[in-house]
């Protein structure tokens, strides 16, 4: 089973059962000039159903609009936007933003080039994600954002594995059920840094590997197999590497034709 692996662009808020997971990821960094200027090639590459509970955190704000943006400081707050979606000061629920968002764009979004200009990366980690806009450089990612930082060279951290592969090779079907392989997954920084590695893939966070989802993938990390989504936090001193474990565990829903099975997921670096 082969998995995608890919850096994302800044910090995140992690997904948590009150909301679903947008993810979104950079594919490149490119210094502009030497004053700290970058261009971000990012993909917006799904967002999950909404629960029908979750608030949104500009309803009845004087302005909120949608917009696809970056994390331009410490804080969270935006920089300037590669898309403006339009105003969603007037929806209670996340369900209703998304809708709104949906009739305005299809996903996956990208690839697009998202452009930083004035701050140089040092703490502040950058990302392109979905945010809420109440001002000029006001507001945040929308809530259930999992969105990747920026790799080198612009951003400071990076995963080494560039496919990570996990192997479950020749298994009959009574075996498949709960079956579980691993793979270490190494991340170097030229900075100290503080990361946690997120692992998903585009069914729900699990990695859907028949397309009759007879058969499917959840994904764990670290040595307490937290869910892949939830994510393994991970220090790495500045100039070194250090390693977490990447798990799969099959999951069958009814019988399982035979023959060979393969999915991919996606592996980012967010900001605890």
């Amino acid at each position: 089973m082969k998995f995608l692996s890919s850096l994302l662009l800044g910090a995140a808020m992690v997904s948590s059962s009150a909301s679903a997971a947008i993810f979104s990821y950079i594919t490149e960094s490119k210094p502009i000039g030497t004053t700290g200027d970058a261009d971000y090639t990012f993909i917006i590459e799904r967002w999950d159903d909404e629960p029908r509970g979750t608030l949104n955190p500009c309803y009845g704000a004087a302005m909120c609009n949608l917009s696809v943006n970056h994390k331009h400081t410490t804080a969270g707050t935006p920089g300037g936007a590669t898309l403006t979606i339009g105003s969603i000061r007037g929806y209670q629920y996340m369900w209703q933003v998304q809708e709104f968002a949906r009739s305005k764009v299809g996903f996956p979004i990208g690839p697009m080039i998202a452009q930083h200009r004035g701050m140089r990366l040092q703490s502040n980690q950058e990302c392109v994600g979905l945010f809420y806009e109440t001002g000029s450089q006001r507001g945040g990612l929308l809530p259930g954002s999992l969105c990747g930082i920026a790799p080198p060279p612009v951003g400071a951290c990076r995963i080494n594995n560039n496919i990570p592969d996990i192997n479950f090779g020749s298994v009959d079907e009574a075996s498949l059920n709960g079956l579980m392989q691993e793979v270490t997954v190494s991340v170097t920084c030229n900075l100290p840094m503080s990361v946690l590695v997120i692992a998903s893939g585009t069914n729900n966070g699990r990695v859907r590997l028949r397309n009759d989802n007879s058969l499917n993938a959840s994904l764990f990390l670290g040595p307490n197999n937290r869910p892949g989504e939830v994510g393994q936090s991970l220090y790495v001193p500045g100039g070194g590497t250090s390693t977490v474990q990447l798990k799969a565990r099959l999951d069958t829903s009814g019988r399982v034709a035979p023959g060979a099975f393969n999915g991919a997921a996606s592996l980012i670096l967010t900001m605890p």
